[in-house]
């Protein structure tokens, strides 16, 4: 079932990216309207940077007036701002050491740098140049594979097994009347093997017979829907 983008009002459907910013509410933000927020939001939401307490306090002020400054509803806004004051709960106190500053997290090899250093000191991974795909990219990623599934042709399958005759030879017959049967609903045969179940062993009037039972399985296929161009 869609859902309604609290920011822009549109629908956004199963197939779509949304950002759930407060679990377990049925509130979600389309990636493109994510996209234009702050990017610190962004880095709080991914994990990629922690706050204290206070500094917290400090970004969600900063990141409120944003969202004011660039027209987003009421209801957006009151949204982000409970979404961080979750993580202000949730946060530690900010402990009073020259150690204690923000930090975020390198994506590549985890080291926590300083939220205002530009590159981590132990990969050499660049923050500002975004190599990370951003929302925006994989909700374009996405949806350009599901609408190549809706072009590609589907097929449907079914497998028939059939045992061999009591003296171990292929029940020719049966075969053949599976065939032509399937093939008349348009089935066609993909392939047929044999799977060895053991060994029959008849006594008839003294006389001893050994042989090896089998069972034959044939695989069909059928397309139920054409290539789109």
């Amino acid at each position: 079932m869609a859902k309604t983008c609290v920011a822009c009002g549109k629908n956004i459907g199963l197939m779509t990216v949304r950002i759930p910013l407060i679990d377990n509410e049925e509130v979600f933000i389309c990636a493109d309207c994510f996209s234009k927020m702050p990017p610190v939001l962004n880095d709080i939401y991914q994990q990629q940077v922690s706050f204290y307490k206070s500094e917290l306090i400090e970004v969600k002020e900063s990141v409120i007036q944003k969202l004011n400054l660039k027209g987003f509803n009421t209801d957006t806004r009151n949204i982000v701002a409970k979404f961080f004051d979750n993580k202000i709960a949730k946060a530690k106190n900010k402990v009073d050491d020259d150690n204690a500053i923000v930090q975020k997290i390198c994506p590549i090899c985890k080291k926590r740098v300083t939220y205002e250093c530009t590159s981590c000191t132990t990969c050499g991974y660049v923050f500002s140049e975004e190599i990370v795909i951003n929302l925006k990219e994989i909700a374009e990623m996405y949806n350009n594979r599901i609408e190549q599934y809706r072009k590609n042709p589907f097929y449907e399958y079914d497998y028939i097994v059939i045992q061999n005759n009591s003296d171990g030879s292929t029940n020719k017959e049966k075969i053949e009347q599976i065939i032509q049967k399937h093939a008349l609903q348009g089935w066609r045969l993909v392939t047929m093997y044999s799977n060895e179940i053991g060994k029959n062993a008849l006594a008839v009037s003294g006389i001893g017979a050994n042989s090896t039972m089998c069972e034959d399985i044939l695989l069909f296929e059928r397309c139920i829907k054409a290539e789109q161009l």
